[in-house]
């Protein structure tokens, strides 16, 4: 029960009272100080939040309590953000990290450069928002458009400076101010569609709705793959990384019988990295996990660098898993941390999936 109740807490973001769970029953008086199952969910707790110093101090108690070594220190954080990050070697010199980066004031000519720079740049396109100060009222309604048109087919998107962008249009939509251009707020409900956020473009429509005295606008949910990047180009570890599919084939269990000879039925098994975190609408993240994994009979997911999965990201990928077993074919959550693991089997992926916890 003290593990369920640590990954429960850890699944709704409380590292801190899923950490007090475990040290309490990691305590001199605690129920569970010889059981080294419970201090391995705890170094798993440490490394996914990358929490260096604390895992040093359990790591020595261990070593004296176990007469054996702690599990190696990674933290998961630094290994997600390490992800696809561009290396030297990748980047030839004066190769910028960013497709376009948006001047300081975004005006009618910078939209026909950000158009022609996508037109000659490959996905996924990477936009640099850092600098960004302000948009001109002239620019607003097509900038407008322009995230309209990206929201309505599966175009790759990936922003440096996501956060900067929101707060200068955050700060051109003050709420109940009339004298605002309205094409502030249409802007910024087509980028809040484009960033997948549901819950703030409600809040945002509501807004604008009481501002304008005019019906709120619903929201449609874009068909854009969006990540946010960190400012060297990598990926940002609160947010899911799917890596490349790897195919191969195997013999099964199953034998058919030919004439005197036994043939075994050949199962196609695909394998993919699932890292990064889950968290809220998951259908993207699955959408994409299925694509790579099409045609598999043994569906494998790594989940070395998977660090949280939230309720709501965690449901949607029960009825996923369910799915696929009602297909007949297996799912497999392999090197899944133990937090993570635990959660699995409180919700019940585990019985429509095979979870392998993580053995170091």
């Amino acid at each position: 029960p003290e593990l369920e109740e640590a990954a429960i807490r850890f699944a709704n973001g409380d590292d801190a009272g899923a950490e007090a769970g475990l040290l309490e029953v990691l305590a001199p008086t605690g129920q569970r100080i010889n059981h080294d199952e419970t201090w391995l969910t705890l170094f798993d707790l440490y490394r996914a939040t990358g929490q260096l110093d604390r895992y040093e101090a359990a790591a020595i108690e261990f070593a004296g309590r176990f007469a054996r070594s702690a599990p190696q220190w990674v933290s998961l954080p630094d290994a997600v953000s390490r992800m696809n990050a561009p290396s030297a070697a990748s980047v030839p010199t004066g190769q910028q990290i960013a497709d376009w980066s948006s001047p300081a004031s975004f005006g009618t000519q910078t939209l026909a450069a950000l158009n022609a720079a996508l037109t000659k740049a490959p996905q996924p396109w990477r936009l640099n928002w850092n600098k960004l100060n302000t948009i001109e009222e002239g620019a607003l309604e097509g900038l407008a458009k322009a995230f309209t048109l990206w929201a309505s087919q599966p175009v790759q998107l990936r922003f440096i400076g996501a956060d900067n962008l929101e707060n200068v249009l955050r700060n051109g939509t003050s709420s109940g101010d009339k004298t605002a251009n309205p094409a502030w707020w249409r802007l910024r409900m087509e980028m809040l569609r484009v960033t997948h956020q549901p819950d703030e473009f409600e809040l945002v429509a509501l807004d604008y709705c009481v501002t304008y005295e005019v019906s709120p606008p619903s929201w449609e949910s874009a068909r854009t793959e969006f990540k946010p990047l960190q400012n060297d180009g990598s990926y940002i570890s609160g947010h899911t990384i799917i890596g490349d599919a790897f195919h191969d084939s195997m013999a099964t269990g199953v034998m058919t019988m030919v004439g005197d000879s036994q043939i075994a039925q050949i199962s196609n098994i695909s394998t993919v990295e699932l890292a990064g975190q889950i968290l809220g609408d998951a259908a993207e993240a699955l959408a994409t996990l299925e694509a790579k994994l099409a045609g598999a009979d043994i569906m494998v997911i790594s989940c070395d660098r998977l660090i949280r999965i939230d309720f709501s990201a965690a449901g949607t990928l029960l009825n996923w898993v369910s799915q696929r077993q009602a297909e007949g074919r297996q799912v497999q959550f392999v090197n899944v941390h133990r937090l993570v693991a635990g959660f699995f089997n409180v919700i019940g992926i585990s019985e429509h999936a095979r979870v392998v916890a993580r053995t170091d």
